[in-house]
């Protein structure tokens, strides 16, 4: 039996869980998903909640509209991170791309996919709130942990905020982490847990992290995301807060991470 156009979606798989849990929710929901996977980036585990994949190398966009077109799949959802470090080591691009990319003058992140999404469109392929089908990973605002801030660990968090939510609108990084009011580390290519690291290597603990969402955050695109992991770096650096946006922040392994948290008085905010 044939299944609607409107019956079936379409996801961009990048790496981490994230794509996985996007098919995950949709399937649930009666989709039949199809993904386009990037080859020794996205995790195979998609597989087991798609009704077709198709792997490709990072950069060969004809190859993944071809796909979409061919399965007559009309709405698209972008999930799971395709950090910059790997594009300058590994980015191959086919015609389609490299034509599309020529003489860009400005190659941020935001420009490089609104330009992706508009060649999407060109070709009948809509892109979707990246947030669809995760309501649970995303907190609304307000204390996730029973431990509060200090008076001086707040001080940092809405410090940190103002730098964090400046320099995110020149497209550098959503994370800072900060120190008794002095930024120890920026978040660059690298991506939050190696910036997370960083400033691990220069202090002793007792700093407090930031992660924002962009000023004119285009839902569609990868949104901000931690998870039980950044917790768990958090905890064995001796971190003394973790401060996210609310509503536009994906958690990942939420409650696990929650519950890790309050075991080791770590507070955890949502603004």
């Amino acid at each position: 039996m044939s299944v609607s156009s409107r019956d079936k979606l379409g996801i961009i798989a990048g790496g981490t869980i994230y794509p996985v849990l996007v098919a995950q929710g949709a399937k649930a929901r009666g989709y039949q998903i199809y993904a386009v996977g990037i080859e020794g980036l996205t995790l195979p585990e998609i597989e087991k909640y798609t009704h077709k994949v198709c792997w490709i190398n990072m950069g060969n966009l004809q190859k993944l509209i071809e796909f979409f077109r061919e399965n007559d799949i009309k709405e698209l959802i972008m999930a799971g991170n395709v950090r910059k470090a790997d594009l300058f080591k590994k980015l191959k691009l086919d015609p389609l791309t490299a034509k599309l990319f020529q003489g860009l003058s400005d190659k941020s992140d935001m420009n490089l996919l609104q330009v992706f999404a508009r060649e999407l469109e060109r070709n009948g392929l809509s892109l979707l709130d990246a947030r669809t089908f995760l309501d649970e990973y995303i907190p609304k605002r307000g204390a996730l942990t029973e431990v509060s801030p200090t008076k001086s660990q707040w001080e940092d968090i809405l410090f940190g905020w103002k730098v964090a939510k400046a320099l995110s609108g020149f497209d550098i990084g959503l994370t800072v982490v900060v120190k008794d009011k002095v930024v120890i580390a920026l978040e660059g290519i690298e991506g939050t847990d190696e910036t997370i690291k960083r400033a691990g290597e220069l202090t002793a603990g007792g700093f407090v992290v930031v992660k924002v969402a962009r000023p004119h955050q285009d839902l569609r695109f990868e949104l901000p995301v931690v998870g039980l992991n950044t917790v768990k770096l958090l905890i064995k650096l001796k971190a003394h807060a973790l401060a996210i946006e609310a509503e536009k922040t994906l958690f990942f392994d939420i409650h696990q991470a929650i519950s890790f948290a309050n075991s080791n008085s770590l507070p955890i905010l949502a603004l």
